[in-house]
């Protein structure tokens, strides 16, 4: 039996394929996400790169894979690899189940967006809604790009910052404008600007911004969970473990307990859903 696993971002995907008795094998592919793309477009794209395989069972989970618009994926998926066993769910319930196997704990993704989640062992009991990178989605790439490009254009970071944020992205303010305001994916756009803090994070005035995007994750997504001065909290995400030691602080700041941080969970999905823990 081949299986076929998805981790699904907005910026980017890692599916494993995993043969039966065989080591699995990891590709990338742009990310999914049925609220800005249909079942044609997923499918035209995945086509260039699955052309060849034949899974048995697929578990995909995805950024905007609600109940709504879990179905978009589905259809996509059965298009391109025909009638299989397919399981949609969310990006979150992937995350819990990577960070936490069968045990209790508060799961959390910090990449390009950010979410959470209170977990029981086996499903999600709770979350605070992240409402996106407008509202919310605080301590994401998108919550610090955007942080660092309106203090970059309304002039609060020290001079020598905003000549080497221009020197080093060469881009012009009326380009920052168009791709947040005119071009699609501005979330992405934002988030891409994360790689400029980790760059300079011994800047200090870079440091506490990235800093206080991780308070406000803490202050008005976590701290809403009964029980979480107890709970063990865990991350997946690039944001997370690209600033980890950042978000450590943060965390201890309010006297809350790190687990594990992960920046890709596609293989604790795999030992998840290959070692008879869960099946379809």
């Amino acid at each position: 039996m081949t299986t076929l696993i998805a981790d699904s971002g907005s910026t980017g995907t890692d599916w494993a394929i995993v043969p039966a008795n065989g080591r699995p094998m990891i590709v990338p592919t742009d990310g999914i996400n049925p609220f800005y793309q249909d079942a044609d477009g997923i499918a035209r794209m995945l086509r260039e790169t699955f052309a060849m395989v034949k899974p048995d069972r697929i578990f995909f989970y995805g950024a905007g894979c609600t109940e709504s618009r879990a179905a978009t994926v589905a259809d996509a998926l059965r298009m391109t690899f025909g009638q299989c066993a397919v399981e949609i769910e969310s990006d979150m319930l992937g995350a819990a189940r990577a960070l936490c196997g069968h045990s209790a704990g508060v799961a959390c993704i910090l990449g390009t967006g950010s979410n959470s989640c209170l977990f029981d062992g086996e499903r999600i009991v709770a979350s605070v809604s992240p409402l996106g990178y407008v509202l919310g989605d605080e301590g994401s790439g998108a919550h610090i790009g955007r942080r660092i490009v309106a203090d970059v254009l309304k002039k609060q970071l020290p001079f020598e910052v905003r000549n080497l944020f221009w020197s080093e992205t060469e881009l012009t303010p009326s380009a920052i404008i168009d791709r947040v305001y005119r071009q699609p994916y501005p979330n992405r756009f934002l988030a891409s600007f994360a790689s400029f803090a980790s760059s300079h994070i011994d800047v200090e005035a870079l440091a506490a911004i990235v800093g206080e995007c991780f308070d406000s994750f803490v202050e008005r997504n976590l701290m809403q969970y009964d029980g979480i001065g107890t709970a063990t909290v865990g991350f997946v995400g690039s944001v997370a473990r690209h600033f980890e030691q950042q978000l450590r602080q943060s965390m201890r700041r309010h006297g809350l307990t790190v687990g594990a941080i992960v920046d890709k969970p596609i293989m604790r999905l795999v030992e998840y859903h290959c070692k008879g823990a869960h099946s379809i």
